[in-house]
């Protein structure tokens, strides 16, 4: 059964003495397999259900372990015995090869198959004229293949709500960059760097500065990214954590992408400067992001799922390979890289079980309801009360007498409510031009490039304004540089009067054996900003001065507790999960 399209749902109608066909029964397989598919994939997803991990059995043989799943078209694939096998008896090994741009990983995939099977006699065969045989029988079964490349990012269930832009993948290595697709406004998150080395042996370092819209940034240097590998204890891959603020608006996209020019990467000692255009984007919403993934998913699931007929596997396992001519070795096995995995009621019923129990614990502990400690606002940094910028607006090939044309949402910075802008047109696109704000027409000289008139419009509900021209004369330029500055309105600004605080971010850190992680205290009220830190159970770990926590060896849920130095009775805490790597 082949169908990737389910729609249109046709069923037999019967009646006495009906004559039936090869048609009228194919009809009555396909009716009933296509709902069962349909509700298998929009109900339950595609992933592996249960079992299917793959293990190394030795330096060239792998083993997968029995275990059902359900693929991207919503059929069902079981292994009902464990498999072993070696590496290069599985399709796909052979188009490997060492020269492939360094990369030593292969990825191993299992997708849906059906063969026919049990041949009969038959006095009506349309095969070959000579044939007298039909196949009686379909047999469902799996298909084992290896590839280089990684499971499309509309299969991956992490993209449903992360956006993973590449910076860099060349020289055997790969640099991505990941923020979550929804976030609250005035909110905080992390912007999480991941750096994979896949067969690049020499030391790695790299650095590029972040320009950012409708963020920033929490702590003083978090737009420079920086990595050093020799800082790192070797590993195969590596993160770094940035930590962002949104701006108080609502309802607008906002953007993180990598400053022109400024991606400089060494290998040893030999320096690249590659461009990279890597952007994430991400909407700035005054939803809680849980619902507003929600609307967004129930909004397109359906257009998504039905529309998208590629033929795609289940991604079981990455696997590293050392490959010297004609040999190989494994060198480790990572099963269920990119986690598809298919969430069962009752499994579900679990973690939903788990998830509120923590936040209960940490409810409890600061005191207050959950509702109450989601609305908590610790002490802002103070934002600039002016804001200034450039925008280019695309004229086409140029524009007649009263032609009109608007740019997109600005995002000025200075928050929700009134701003006042001015505007000013540059001569020309160079940054040593001259700038007329105002009236045009007074200067005897015009030193203005484009004949125009200029106005701009603040959205005080989202934080925003757009500029909108007009042509005084017909004009043939293509484009014109504006400049703008937005000034806050003071008596729009609210400082926010709170008494002495501690609080600890994050609320929760998830967290390998043996990793660090960075705590940070955050104190209102209070003159001094140093705090005690200390770990509450004795084999949870260390954490130093700084709040650099070190995670321990054994995996568990540990509690990190900071003092105030200036004031011992205001004390905050905070939990850390440690799990294996």
């Amino acid at each position: 059964m082949k169908n990737l399209k389910y729609l249109n749902f046709e069923r037999n109608k019967y009646f006495y003495g009906k004559l039936l066909n090869v048609e009228d029964f194919e009809t009555e397989q396909r009716y009933m397999n296509d709902k069962r598919r349909l509700i298998n994939r929009l109900v339950h997803g595609m992933g592996v259900v249960c079992g299917m991990n793959v293990v190394s059995v030795d330096e060239a043989t792998i083993s997968v372990e029995m275990g059902l799943a359900l693929d991207f078209a919503g059929r069902e694939i079981v292994i009902e015995k464990p498999i072993l096998k070696k590496l290069s008896t599985i399709d796909g090994f052979a188009n490997y090869r060492d020269e492939d741009e360094a990369n030593n990983n292969l990825y191993l995939y299992v997708e849906y198959q059906e063969t026919e099977k049990e041949p009969v006699h038959s006095i009506a065969a349309r095969g070959e004229a000579n044939s007298k045989e039909e196949f009686n029988k379909y047999q469902e079964g799996y298909h084992l293949y290896l590839s280089d490349q990684e499971p499309d990012a509309d299969f991956v269930a992490g993209n449903l709500y992360q956006e993973v832009e590449t910076v860099y993948q060349e020289n055997g290595i790969r640099i991505q960059q990941i923020t979550p697709k929804y976030l609250e406004s005035e909110k905080e998150f992390d912007v999480i760097i991941q750096i994979e080395k896949r067969g690049q042996e020499k030391p790695i370092s790299f650095s590029y500065r972040l320009e950012l819209d409708g963020v920033e940034t929490v702590k003083r240097g978090n737009s420079e990214v920086s990595f050093i590998e020799m800082d790192y204890q070797k590993a195969s891959v590596y993160t770094i954590t940035k930590r962002f603020r949104t701006l108080p608006v609502k309802g607008v996209k906002g953007r993180i992408r990598i400053e022109e020019k400024s991606l400089s990467i060494h290998f040893g000692e030999k320096e690249i400067r590659p461009s990279s255009k890597a952007e994430n984007s991400f909407f700035i919403t005054e939803k809680k992001v849980k619902q507003e993934f929600l609307d967004q998913y129930y909004k397109n699931a359906m257009e998504e799922v039905i529309g998208n007929t590629n033929m795609q596997g289940i991604c079981l396992a990455r696997i590293s390979v050392l490959k010297a001519g004609e040999t190989y070795l494994i060198g480790a096995v990572e099963a269920m890289p990119f986690r598809q995995y298919v969430y069962t009621n009752p499994l579900a019923q679990v973690m939903n079980e788990l998830t509120l129990q923590e936040e209960e614990k940490a409810g409890k502990f600061y005191g207050l309801p959950l509702e109450k400690r989601d609305a908590l606002v610790r002490e802002e940094v103070p934002r600039n009360q002016i804001a200034c910028g450039e925008a280019v607006v695309y004229l086409g090939l140029g524009g007649l007498k009263g032609q009109q044309f608007f740019t997109e949402d600005i995002v000025h910075g200075l928050g929700l409510g009134i701003v006042y802008i001015v505007l000013g047109e540059a001569s020309d696109m160079g940054d040593t031009s001259s700038i007329v704000y105002g009236a045009q027409d007074i200067f005897e000289q015009r030193t203005h490039k484009v004949p125009l008139k200029m106005a701009a419009k603040a959205d005080v509900t989202k934080g925003t304004f757009q500029i909108g021209l007009e042509c005084l004369e017909d004009i043939v330029e293509q484009q014109v540089k504006i400049h703008w500055m937005a000034v806050k309105d003071k008596r729009e600004r609210q400082i926010l009067q709170e008494s002495r605080t501690l609080t600890i971010q994050p609320d929760m850190a998830n967290v390998s054996v043996r990793e660090n992680y960075y705590f940070e205290a955050l104190l209102q009220g209070v003159s001094n900003s140093r705090v005690f830190w200390s770990v509450k159970e004795a084999e949870g770990g260390s954490i130093d001065e700084n709040g650099m926590y070190t995670a321990p060896n054994q995996p568990g849920v540990y509690e990190i507790m900071a003092k105030s130095m200036d004031d011992e009775s205001l004390i905050a805490s905070t939990y850390v999960v440690v799990r294996d790597k």
